[in-house]
């Protein structure tokens, strides 16, 4: 009779390890679609200019970036903060009604990005999506020999 030899108990454990592996490989590849599908998925609105969003875009969710002109109201009031938005090079400007949180920074003459949907010409914004950019990261640095 002739014998055949026992199953050494670490041959189920090689095959369970590449089982294993694959497994972690598919979770690891299905997470990493995940994660850049999310970071790009947010870049789907266009970011406009007022005179940019003045031209054709009546009736669409956009991203508003201008300079505060002027403001009224309160955004917690059901009828909102009410504020003038004016593109950076033209004197266009458009009227924007918000609800949400205002960031500290918020005031006229300051520069905003705002999601809303643009109506008749004027900009129903996003709950929550006002954000007040910081002059000091856009305006070129002063050298030593430059006038104060």
């Amino acid at each position: 009779m002739s014998e055949t030899p026992a199953a050494t108990p670490e041959e189920p454990k090689r095959g369970l390890r590449h089982i294993r592996l694959v497994v972690a490989l598919a979770v690891a590849s299905i997470l990493g679609t995940f994660a850049v599908y999310t970071a790009f998925a947010d870049t789907s609105i266009p970011v406009l200019g007022v005179a940019q969003a003045a031209t054709g875009y009546d009736g669409e969710d956009i991203r508003l970036e201008g300079r505060v002109t002027e403001a009224t109201g309160d955004a917690a009031d059901p009828q909102g903060l009410r504020f003038t938005v004016r593109d950076f090079e033209t004197q266009e400007t458009i009227r924007v009604v918000y609800t949400g949180s205002v960031p500290d920074a918020f005031r006229v003459g300051r520069e905003v990005v705002i999601d809303g949907r643009l109506e008749n010409g004027v900009l129903a914004g996003t709950p929550d999506t006002l954000v007040t950019k910081c002059p000091s990261k856009y305006e070129e640095q002063r050298t030593s020999t430059d006038p104060a």
